[in-house]
């Protein structure tokens, strides 16, 4: 009996056919598809320039597109009678993509090149409105150029890099004047941030030079500033720089519940009216007067990754004091990550003040917030992952964020806790042995534990060369497929240049 292929009805083909287009990067294999039939063609065609394909990225790269639509193109054809003019018109219908109606439209890989594949696009797309560049962009400070050319470009991921030497003024009148407010302390220099407003991204990692580091004190103008109040920021990441506490207790407002105010009435009332006083005094950094705005933007912040100074005596106890009882990290619903990293500077020492022990945070404090459904834990030093067990508890966390360092614990923790489903390590290291005895041994020797619900786990190299990545990448794909545990897991490598 000969087994023959099997035939996919042309109804069930028209229903899954959004997600066959959405979803493949290929453009010969988009094709191929588009030739079915005339009926199939002409709804890619208009699957390619919806408003719905927008929200993926789009299967040709910027300098393909052009390519693709100068060689199609007739346009500066020197013939204009009606004639040539019926027939170019002709063979643009029977292109693919329909680039004259494209009007949003999403690229990655393209550096600082936005602004001129824009123009570029526009000469020849002529509904463009906004093109979308998930590439993470370095920012410029200079407020004078407007990077989103009055909203025709939008950037999800902007990175501000600073040091000494290069802080992020915005207006240099207003920098003297904040210096001087500051006692002349770079690092406690009130900023504006006003260059945001050319970027207005939704993504921004914050980050400083591991030499001549400036770790700002004040970052709260970020959100609060005039010219930034109609930011659309939804993750914010700490990257070599440390998280202020204040602006922890920015984003996270302890604001009495209704029970404490009746009870409290006096205390509130004085409270209120300092923060009245302040406002009026247009003094941004006191945590009081700017609840009002901390409401507004801090129901945006979905992902947050802070880093703390495990050397900094008392930190621990300043961190937990803030979060303790703090309705506005409890009623917080927009939250969805949170990632707690060491910071690790060139003056670091080996005195090290924070536990190695999450339980107390996830006990008293975690556990409190139902919307958080990532956690990363790398600031704690952890030798045990039995004192993760307290996670058990929490149906809501199903996803691990760890690095080398800690994937060990996190791993383990899955065995015993099956509401976990995903982890993701963030690997730093450049040296295979460390990354071959913190991943691979760990692994390898979970052979005779049989319970695991993980179905994926994502290696994210920070820094990387190709043969590292290969290597490891051939090493897992082994592993993978010879380990009974390990084979129904779904693992993947992902490159952050």
């Amino acid at each position: 009996m000969t087994n023959k292929p099997m035939t996919l009805n042309i109804l069930i083909f028209y229903e899954i056919l959004n997600y066959l287009i959405f979803n493949n990067k290929s453009f010969n294999i988009v094709f191929e598809y588009s030739l079915l039939s005339k009926s199939i063609f002409k709804i890619v065609q208009n699957l390619l320039v919806s408003y719905e394909y927008n929200k993926f990225e789009f299967m040709l790269s910027a300098d393909q597109l052009m390519d693709y639509i100068k060689f199609n193109n007739n346009k500066n054809n020197n013939k204009k009678d009606s004639g040539v003019y019926c027939e170019d018109n002709y063979k643009y219908e029977k292109m693919l993509i329909q680039y004259k109606n494209i009007e949003y439209i999403r690229f990655s890989n393209l550096g600082n090149q936005g602004i001129s594949i824009y123009y570029s696009l526009e000469e020849f797309c002529n509904n463009l409105k906004k093109i979308i560049i998930l590439d993470e962009i370095k920012s410029q400070f200079d407020i004078s150029y407007d990077y989103t050319q009055n909203n025709k470009i939008k950037y999800k991921k902007l990175s501000m890099e600073w040091r000494v030497g290069t802080p992020p003024i915005s207006f240099l009148e207003t920098y003297r004047e904040n210096f001087i407010d500051s006692n002349y302390i770079l690092s406690k220099c009130q900023f504006t941030f006003d260059f945001l407003r050319k970027y207005n991204p939704s993504k921004i990692k914050i980050r400083t030079t591991y030499m001549y580091f400036l770790n700002l004190k004040y970052l709260n103008n970020i959100f609060i500033s005039n010219n930034n109040s109609k930011n659309n920021i939804k993750s914010i990441k700490f990257q070599n720089h440390l998280t202020p506490i204040n602006f922890l207790n920015f984003l996270f407002p302890n604001i009495c519940s209704n029970n404490l105010k009746e009870n409290n009435n006096n205390i509130i009332n004085n409270n209120n009216n300092k923060n009245n006083n302040n406002n009026n005094n247009n003094n941004n950094n006191n945590i009081n007067n700017n609840n009002n705005k901390n409401k507004k933007y801090n129901n945006k912040i979905k992902s947050l990754t802070i880093e703390l100074d495990p050397n900094e005596v008392n930190l621990e106890e300043k961190f937990y004091n803030l979060l303790l009882d703090n309705n506005g990290f409890k009623n917080n619903k927009i939250l969805k990550k949170l990632i707690m990293n060491e910071y690790n500077s060139c003056c670091s020492t080996n005195e090290i003040f924070w536990s190695n022990n999450p339980t107390y945070f996830i006990e008293n404090i975690l556990k409190f917030n139902h919307s958080i459904n990532s956690i990363g834990f790398n600031v704690f030093q952890i030798k045990d992952y039995e004192t993760l067990s307290p996670l058990i508890q929490l149906p809501n966390i199903t996803k691990l964020y760890s690095n080398e360092n800690s994937f060990q614990v996190n791993y383990l923790h899955c065995f015993e806790n099956l509401n976990i489903k995903e982890i993701i390590v963030e690997i730093t290291s450049i040296y295979p042995v460390n990354i071959r005895n913190k991943i691979f041994l760990p692994l390898k020797n979970s052979m005779e534990l049989k319970k695991l619900s993980l179905y994926s786990i994502t290696f994210k190299f920070q820094n990387y060369n190709d043969f590292l990545k290969d290597s490891f990448n051939i090493e897992l794909e082994s592993l993978f497929k010879e380990n009974n545990i390990l084979k129904s897991i779904y693992f993947k490598i992902k490159i952050k240049k």
